[in-house]
């Protein structure tokens, strides 16, 4: 090798070298909220045609913007046929491992897809992917400041090398947001409307109405709280936003946790959804992605979890949660992920739950593409908004009627998680006639595409028709 060559060469390899070390720092380093957004803006700088960023309309109680990125080859606007996703991370401040690996995931979607892996190519031009790293900043500072006063002088140089090496050890200083309240405990607490509900011939079984819940409760929790502004701002954009699959990223525990989160009488019991056999595959295409998670071992060493999976109410009540919130007054169906033990860990630890957690943030993310989706609108073309779409599911040679409907969106198009079977596929909107499908649906794995299913509903007649036909008949 001439002398030349030989200089390049190891030009190359330092530069590999720095480039690697930096990689390293970043995974061990936590991220306050200024760094955290940097992180944001390096990955739109270096990723801009798939990513975009926006804030919710209202910032915390201490004025700090609820951020999010966007992946999606046309990352700015819903399209049609494309379903939204999201990841929610440190809905309690002093968790913290949610908003590390949000971070992380972000720069790995922009990194492999430039990077031509056709994978998450694939999951990125066919999925809108939202990542809020954090719906509570201003629980993290409050957690590392907690921190940083109550370490001893002098053991280290600064904040950011104490949270390297030990992390946060207080089990709950943070947790809540600047007024003191757990946001995971401050959503409308439509499980018990639901629950009410169920005991009605016709009842509503989604999108239920919160002006009537307000109304009721005069704008306080089941805790007695009131709304806080972080909890108003996501319940709003969840509302708004055409999601269809969604997690929100906890500690304190090992486990994937489904609905229902709460019980009929807020004992501690199974609790299962219309939909629960779909919510336990979700669970466990997460938890058999990460093989510490799926352990029956206890991890934390309380509770075991068969497969790494549980009912919500099962395990413990929760009353308020985000969780449930999704399901009932959204289109989305969301988890809530415990990530691991320890709710601050240190800064030197990110690697390696980056490591576990990985393949399981992607699997995750790939069942937006269960079951069925399609478009639906009238004779003359046009989209119907707010169809009801009902599903009946073959079992045993009788049709189970799943009583959880979704809604089609502004532009008509509708997206319905179901697991592998048989079913009829009724829409329904007032002022057109019912429209019935027989479908089977069987998911493959990675898929981009859910089964697609068209419908075009015909008008009704009018209510005039409805009276000459009558009169008609009167005269008859």
């Amino acid at each position: 090798m001439g002398s030349m060559s030989l200089y390049l060469f190891n030009i190359v390899l330092l530069s590999s070298l720095i480039l690697l070390s930096n990689g390293q720092e970043q995974y061990e380093n936590h991220h306050n909220t200024e760094q955290m957004f940097d992180v944001l803006d390096r990955v739109h700088a270096k990723c801009p045609e798939i990513t975009y960023i926006y804030d919710l309309p209202l910032k915390s109680v201490e004025k700090r913007p609820l951020r999010v990125i966007v992946f999606s080859d046309n990352p700015k606007h819903h399209e049609s046929l494309e379903p939204e996703f999201k990841y929610v991370g440190n809905m309690h401040g002093n968790e913290i491992v949610g908003r590390e690996l949000l971070l992380q995931l972000a720069e790995y979607l922009c990194e492999e897809y430039k990077n031509g892996n056709q994978a998450i190519q694939k999951l990125v031009d066919n999925t809108r992917i939202h990542l809020m790293p954090s719906m509570n900043p201003d629980g993290w500072e409050i957690a590392a400041q907690h921190a940083w006063n109550t370490t001893e002088p002098g053991q280290y140089k600064d904040i950011e090398t104490m949270l390297k090496e030990q992390g946060a050890i207080d089990w709950t200083v943070g947790r809540t947001n600047a007024n003191g309240v757990d946001l995971n405990r401050n959503f409308p607490n439509l499980d018990e409307f639901i629950y009410k509900y169920n005991q009605r011939v016709n009842h509503r079984n989604n999108h239920l109405d919160l002006e009537t819940f307000v109304a009721l409760t005069e704008g306080k929790d089941c805790h007695d709280q009131t709304y806080q502004v972080e909890t108003i701002t996501v319940a709003f954009w969840i509302m708004q936003s055409p999601f269809v699959l969604s997690a929100n990223l906890h500690n304190g525990d090992l486990v994937a946790n489904y609905p229902y989160d709460d019980s009929a009488n807020h004992l501690r019991m199974y609790s299962p959804s219309p939909d629960d056999t779909l919510f336990q595959q979700l669970a466990e295409s997460y938890s058999h992605a990460n093989t510490n998670m799926e352990s029956p071992k206890k991890p934390c060493g309380t509770d075991v979890f068969p497969d790494g999976i549980t009912n919500g109410a099962a395990w413990y009540p929760v009353c308020g949660g985000m969780q449930d919130f999704n399901y009932l007054a959204s289109n989305s169906f969301e988890l809530t992920l415990e990530l691991g033990c320890q709710k601050f860990p240190p800064g030197k630890d990110l690697a390696n739950l980056w490591n576990e957690n990985k393949r399981a943030l992607v699997n995750f993310m790939w069942q937006t593409h269960l079951g069925i989706k399609g478009l639906i609108d009238d004779e003359e073309g046009e989209p119907i908004f707010n169809a009801s779409i009902k599903v009946y599911q073959l079992i045993n040679s009788n049709w189970e009627y799943i009583d959880h409907d979704v809604t089609s969106n502004s532009n008509g198009d509708y997206y319905r998680l179901l697991v592998d079977g048989t079913y009829a596929i009724q829409v329904k909107k007032p002022g057109y006639e019912s429209q019935t499908r027989h479908i089977t649906v069987h998911n493959k794995e990675h898929q981009t595409d859910a089964h697609r299913y068209d419908f075009t509903l015909q008008t009704t007649s009018s209510e005039q028709d409805n009276l000459r036909r009558m009169l008609r008949k009167f005269m008859d």
